[in-house]
């Protein structure tokens, strides 16, 4: 695979300098990995128009970093004291406007960064999503781990539903989706898998629980597998038992939601618009009151990332973005139904990347 971190490093320059600043400090571990490599948990990068970086870390991870960040012009700056280093790295490089990422520091550490530094000679600017904007569209490399992390999901699912039997309780089916998930390569779960059932399904984000599974239940698996850092998610409802016809209404109206939401994708499309398109197909069914969130979002090494495919959404979709469709419907005390794959944007349309059997009749176990 071919190293894309100085072409990301490109990027991030062109839109410094498009913002009028001298540097960034990133402090998301995401963004870190992504422009340097390195997978530590605690690490603050210094982003500037030059050479070379500055990645501030403490001892546990000086020969990791060193390791990871071979070939990049990137300095090791080992302290224990964040702030201290930070400080030590902008007085060095006498910067005098430079962003920081708001939305991943915190208060404390804004505040003694502010009190260590003389503020005449170093502007602070909040900022927020220049690492994430570039990360929105992905790589070859990129790509490839997605869709192994999306096969390896696909795999444990099909080994799961074998163990799908009455009186088995969602914490155990959660448990053995993760043993699944990790005898098939995962490298950690992404999140916490959602395995629920009957009326519990109408809980988008709904935990495991000792809920048993009965004939004439909803049954619905919400999870992911990593690869390489990068994350998978993908959703599946069955029913358990004989389904009726409103079950089978449900079922059909979010899977018709969901082809059309598929069908929106293609680079050029506003955000907004896939999610309209969904919502359209719900309001002629009258259900659009069950849907409580947003058509999908962005996939990669975080489990929500840009774009976000909601009513408010005014992002443009760009060919190499990877995305999930992801339309449910919920009512509480009855159930609820959820479908969702990951998708990569094309310059035409969409090619799919979760391939579990996704079919257009309620399937039942």
């Amino acid at each position: 695979m071919t190293d894309n971190r100085m072409e990301r490093w490109d990027h991030l320059r062109n839109r410094l300098e498009k913002e009028r600043v001298n540097g960034l400090i990133i402090f998301s571990r995401s963004n870190v990995r992504y422009l340097t490599g390195f997978t530590g948990s605690a690490g603050i990068l210094m982003a500037h128009q030059s050479e070379p970086w500055f990645l501030i870390t403490d001892g546990r991870y000086a020969e990791q970093v060193k390791d990871e960040t071979s070939g990049l012009p990137v300095r090791t700056v080992i302290d224990r004291d964040y702030v201290r280093g930070c400080v030590r790295c902008l007085v060095r490089l006498s910067l005098p406007k430079v962003g920081f990422e708001d939305g991943n520091c915190t208060v404390s550490f804004h505040r003694n960064l502010q009190k260590r530094l003389d503020l005449k000679k170093v502007r602070l600017l909040p900022m927020s999503g220049l690492v994430e904007e570039i990360r929105s569209v992905k790589d070859q490399q990129e790509i490839h781990w997605l869709k192994e992390s999306a096969s390896r999901a696909d795999r444990a699912l099909e080994q799961l539903l074998g163990l799908v039997r009455e009186g088995v309780t969602e914490r155990e089916l959660a448990w053995e989706l993760e043993c699944r998930l990790r005898s098939v390569g995962s490298q950690r779960m992404p999140f916490p898998p959602i395995v629920l059932f009957g009326e519990r399904t109408s809980l988008p984000h709904g935990q495991p629980s000792d809920r048993k599974l009965k004939k004439g239940d909803w049954v619905l698996f919400d999870f992911g597998a990593v690869c390489c850092g990068y994350v998978s998610d993908i959703t599946r409802t069955f029913f358990f038992g004989r389904p009726g016809t409103e079950h089978q209404r449900l079922y059909r109206a979010v899977w018709e939601a969901q082809q059309v939401g598929l069908q929106s994708l293609r680079e050029g499309t506003v955000c907004r618009s896939v999610d309209l398109a969904v919502r359209k197909v719900f309001r002629q069914y009258d259900l659009e009151k069950g849907f409580v969130h947003g058509t999908g979002h962005g996939v990669g090494l975080d489990i929500h990332e840009m774009p976000g495919l909601d009513k408010t959404s005014h992002q443009v979709l760009k060919s190499g973005m990877v995305v999930t469709v992801e339309p449910g419907v919920y009512f509480s005390g009855r159930g609820g139904v959820r479908l969702e794959d990951m998708a990569l944007v094309t310059e035409d349309g969409f090619s799919l990347i979760t391939h579990f059997p996704n079919p257009p009749k309620l399937p039942i176990l």
